[in-house]
């Protein structure tokens, strides 16, 4: 699968050389899809900044064009535990995006000129939001009939005190898109997957070797 990934570096090379990606005509733009959302910063403490990653993967059988802004090319939204702020003025034109059938492009916030900032915390929830169309060659490029795509997922924001931070439930962060084996348990609990769902679930410790040898849990692998 090829990889497109954005950079000021590829932004500079675009504009200073002249190069516009080709056109191309979509058919089809099912099997679009956000994979890894991850923040930038391994450990959050109220009051830092931070940036977010996401890659956007086209496994259609036809090109689509990407939204892209000074923002970058997906936009963030959060719940009360992170706000956006703006970085810097938009002084340059974003790239054009096209994504071909099997390619995929890694957005970053890092370059874009806003800012997201954690404000209390816990468990903060992010949204993130890509719009894309198909391409047409025989029209001009319009989103007013985009199709917006969104993934949701979840990181921790601690006190600068070391304080301790309320982590939501095993199945709360599971269906917002945490896999099992990577969920979070409050202090003092372990991570077990269920045997018959494969739902996580966070036991006292002493508790782990009974239930695997009723059959009730399995050991996380990672």
């Amino acid at each position: 699968m090829k990889t497109l990934t954005l950079s000021m570096l590829g932004i500079v090379y675009i504009i200073t050389t002249g190069v516009i990606l080709p056109h191309a005509f979509s058919e089809n733009t099912g099997n679009i899809t956000i994979v890894n959302p991850l923040v930038q910063s391994p450990t959050i403490q109220v009051g830092n900044t931070f940036a977010i990653n996401a890659t956007l993967v086209n496994n259609s059988t036809g090109a689509i064009n990407v939204k892209n802004s000074c923002g970058g090319p997906f936009s963030v939204s959060f719940d009360t535990h992170a706000k956006v702020e703006l970085k810097k003025v938009c002084n340059w034109m974003p790239i054009q995006i096209i994504l071909q059938p099997g390619e995929n492009i890694t957005g970053s916030s890092l370059f874009s000129n806003l800012d997201y900032r954690a404000i209390s915390p816990g468990t903060a929830n992010a949204t993130i939001t890509f719009s894309y169309v198909s391409y047409n060659k025989t029209s001009n490029l319009s989103f007013d009939n985009s199709t917006n795509i969104s993934k949701s997922f979840l990181f921790t924001i601690s006190n600068p005190s070391g304080g301790s931070t309320q982590i939501s439930s095993p199945l709360v962060q599971f269906k917002s898109g945490i896999a099992a084996n990577n969920v979070k348990c409050q202090q003092g609990l372990q991570l077990v997957i269920k045997a018959e769902n494969g739902n996580p679930a966070c036991v006292k410790p002493d508790t782990v070797t009974k239930l695997v040898e009723w059959g009730w849990a399995k050991i996380p692998t990672s």
